[in-house]
């Protein structure tokens, strides 16, 4: 398992009703089709190595079929979490959280199982999910204000440390990348306080059509990133591993952008470059192609089956 992998990762889920208009569909044809990208994260973020994850629900979001914007609705998360999903999140040790969404209104029944899920995985300590339901984004940072000037705080004694102790979950760590799909190239308003030092990867890719190659893409610009700004004379598997983190091996490589799409396969520019020789000196080398090609053969049977390669006449 990678050991310098992001602790914290964000994703804000993005791009559902985009997903559907462009396959001529409703808006909750895209809501549907985004249930399997969840666990493709969550299986994903696993095999990586990392501890903390958090699903954004944009804010943005109309309640309206009409969707123009996008993101997976609090109710499929919902359904993921507490469903089936819920009793597995348990046995593995894996601690759910809620963040957001805290005054009345439609979301309150998912606040509810939510806070029940909250409740019943309190004691586990292996991996964190957080729900982050978006509802305007600041609020969490105002109310630790207001908590400090209900408390009479010295001004002296605000740090952010200390600032960090009247948040929601004064325990969720600073996020290291968060990752945006549907096309938007913005912050969420929700953990900007969390987001302040994180690595942005913004995906075109609508959050229905995510999958694990583009988690891996996200997670090798963020150690390629952080290569780039290692100080002077620091070596490069150093910084890619972070203060405090054991050697590792040798720095991890980019993978290539599945945003791009395959590249070109052993020989497959060969035939172009065939048919634009003059047709003597073309048909001549595919004579040769052939004959080579016909060669291996006849060595490979000859060492399959014990028998003395035969030479064509």
């Amino acid at each position: 398992m990678p050991t310098n992998a992001p602790r914290h990762v964000a994703c804000v889920m993005d791009g559902n009703g985009r997903w559907a208009r462009q396959r001529g569909l409703a808006a909750a044809h895209g809501d549907l089709a985004a249930a399997h990208a969840v666990g493709a994260l969550w299986e994903t973020a696993e095999e990586e190595g990392i501890e903390w994850l958090t699903l954004l629900v944009p804010a943005d979001r109309p309640a309206a079929p009409a969707d123009q914007g996008a993101g997976c609705p609090p109710h499929l998360l919902t359904q993921h979490v507490l469903g089936t999903a819920l009793e597995r999140l348990h046995d593995e040790g894996v601690r759910v959280r809620l963040l957001g969404a805290a005054g009345p209104g439609p979301a309150e029944e998912i606040r509810l199982r939510l806070r029940e899920a909250e409740e019943l995985t309190r004691r586990n300590t292996r991996r964190n999910l957080t729900i982050a339901l978006d509802d305007g984004g600041r609020k969490d940072t105002l109310d630790a204000a207001r908590e400090l000037v209900r408390r009479r705080v010295p001004a002296d004694q605000v740090t952010e440390d200390s600032f960090r102790r009247y948040m929601r979950y004064p325990e969720l760590p600073d996020v290291d990348l968060c990752i945006r799909t549907g096309g938007d190239h913005r912050l969420p308003s929700l953990l900007l306080w969390h987001c302040a030092d994180a690595e942005l990867v913004f995906l075109d890719v609508p959050w229905p059509d995510f999958h694990p190659d583009h988690l891996r893409y996200a997670l090798a610009l963020y150690r390629q990133r952080r290569l780039d700004r290692a100080p002077a004379g620091r070596s490069a598997a150093a910084a890619a591993r972070g203060p405090g983190e054991a050697p590792t091996g040798p720095a991890p490589r980019p993978a290539p952008d599945p945003l791009a799409g395959p590249g070109p396969r052993p020989g497959e520019d060969l035939l172009p470059k065939l048919l634009s020789l003059p047709r003597a000196l073309a048909g001549r080398l595919g004579l040769v192609l052939l004959d080579g090609l016909e060669e291996t053969r006849r060595h490979a049977t000859a060492e399959t089956t014990g028998r003395a390669p035969t030479r064509r006449t």
